[in-house]
């Protein structure tokens, strides 16, 4: 049997953007393995029939010494796994696993750099420092001989390939996590309600501070606008928000933080709009969620968020940091229901074709066939 083995930061990143692809490789016959820092969701992944083996990998850490002593733990890991395929996901895995399984030899090795992460998004002193060396390190290991790379988006996937971090023959673009049809229904909003939602963990670089700043303008305007904001705190990232800010927004403004949720198709259900003014994405699962419940989107015009959103079609998209322009958006789209419904039904139209979870499935097991036929 053919044994998959994926690294990843967190066990609920995987669960979030992994797990119906990993479900999908055990029934097509692999062995599958998973490695991650892990919490209340190791016990998901396990009763789903997948072998677990811990790391303590941390995203935000950058002491030589500890990620040479997690190196040659993630080492172990695959000698002891014995893997055909390594798919890393993210930064932080990619550059600690590629080298490993170049160590390990006996396995050819899926990159999924998703998004660009912190490094790539911000403008503090620590990522500019840190920027040049993962630079060099990705052009080397995103070019081993027996590397493959997944990106989210054509953008990515063309600063990659002209920046020679990767050969054109060996990336292609997967549209995001998929999204399950059947659990998002498109239903009709609403229209007895203005519900604007953001789905996000708290990060300063998903634009949090710009829909809060958004939401006290629209709120001038529309005063029975709700302004829900859905996601926890993630302390791991050095751009999160700590619990006792994101009450004091609550406390001085419009803005209802609803923390971390798992009925996410209801609260869809439940909006009129899906908001996302972040600074950098991937492709993020919560516009093609939004694509599939079939909402109008406003979002930032960035990577990522661009493949999903095209502006005046199934939402709008505005300039990056700028709360005036993102609450214009959003007043314009609460004071127009037939623009939101025809934005709304050409989302959903765009997650049957493009984003549904069984073409990203295909594509993800043609990727690893190719590896192995190499």
């Amino acid at each position: 049997m053919t044994k998959l083995h994926f690294v990843v930061n967190e066990d609920w990143a995987f669960i979030s953007h992994f797990f119906e692809r990993a479900v999908a490789a055990q029934s097509a016959g692999y062995n599958v393995g998973i490695s991650a820092h892990c919490g209340e969701k190791r016990v998901v992944l396990e009763s789903s029939g997948f072998v677990i083996y811990p790391h303590n990998i941390s995203r935000s850490g950058t002491n030589p010494l500890v990620e040479i002593r997690n190196l040659l733990a993630m080492v172990k890991v695959f000698r002891a796994s014995k893997p055909d395929i390594i798919h890393l996901i993210a930064l932080k895995p990619i550059v600690i696993g590629a080298i490993a399984a170049r160590i390990y030899g006996k396995a050819q090795v899926v990159c999924a750099p998703i998004g660009m992460g912190y490094l790539f998004s911000s403008n503090d002193r620590k990522a500019r420092l840190l920027q040049p060396i993962v630079r060099f390190v990705l052009r080397r290991l995103l070019n081993f001989k027996n590397t493959q790379v997944i990106i989210e988006n054509e953008e990515d996937c063309e600063s990659l390939v002209s920046g020679n971090f990767v050969k054109t023959s060996n990336i292609q673009v997967i549209k995001g996590a998929g999204v399950d049809l059947s659990l998002y229904k498109a239903i009709p909003e609403n229209l007895d309600a203005q519900v604007v939602t953001m789905f996000s963990r708290v990060l300063r670089d998903k634009g949090v501070l710009d829909y809060v700043e958004a939401a006290k303008i629209v709120h001038r305007e529309f005063p029975n606008a709700e302004f829900q904001l859905v996601g926890d705190c993630d302390l791991g990232n050095p751009t999160s928000f700590s619990e006792s800010e994101v009450r004091s927004w609550e406390s001085a403004g419009p803005i209802k933080w609803l923390g971390y949720r798992t009925d996410v198709p209801e609260l869809l259900a439940a909006s009129n709009i899906v908001c996302l003014p972040s600074y950098r994405e991937g492709l993020p699962k919560t516009l093609i969620e939004a694509c599939a419940a079939q909402r109008a989107i406003v979002a930032t015009d960035v990577t990522g968020c661009r493949e999903v959103v095209t502006h005046g079609l199934n939402g709008f998209l505005v300039p990056v940091r700028n709360p005036e322009k993102l609450a214009d958006a959003i007043s314009q789209l609460l004071g127009d229901q037939v623009q939101r419904t025809e934005f709304a039904k050409n989302g959903r139209a765009r997650a049957e074709n493009e984003f549904a979870s069984p073409i990203v499935i295909e594509r993800t097991l043609a990727v690893y066939k190719k590896v192995l036929s190499v």
